[in-house]
């Protein structure tokens, strides 16, 4: 029983290898994102607490330099700085 579910999950994965394979040979290999705050490094995302769950909201802060400054997450300015994620890069 085990062993048929791992065999399944080997032919799923061998699936969605070619799929990021084919997409990435439509989009390119590194898809880029815009220079929005919501993916910059100095982004401090903020968020509400609606009854027991943290949701984000469209708004947060940039760190970047000494002051603060409030930001939307499609704003953009001088101090972008791609973020990281692991070993990944967006």
């Amino acid at each position: 029983m085990v062993a048929e579910k791992v065999k399944q999950l080997e032919r799923e994965n061998i699936l969605l290898k070619a799929q990021v394979e084919e997409l990435q040979n439509l989009c390119g290999t590194t898809a880029s994102v815009p220079m929005n705050c919501e993916y910059c490094r100095n982004f401090i995302q903020h968020y509400i607490k609606i009854d027991a769950q943290y949701s984000p909201i469209c708004s947060g802060h940039c760190v970047a330099g000494k002051q603060t400054k409030s930001r939307r997450t499609d704003d953009t300015c001088k101090a972008f700085v791609r973020k990281t994620y692991g070993r990944n890069h967006i």
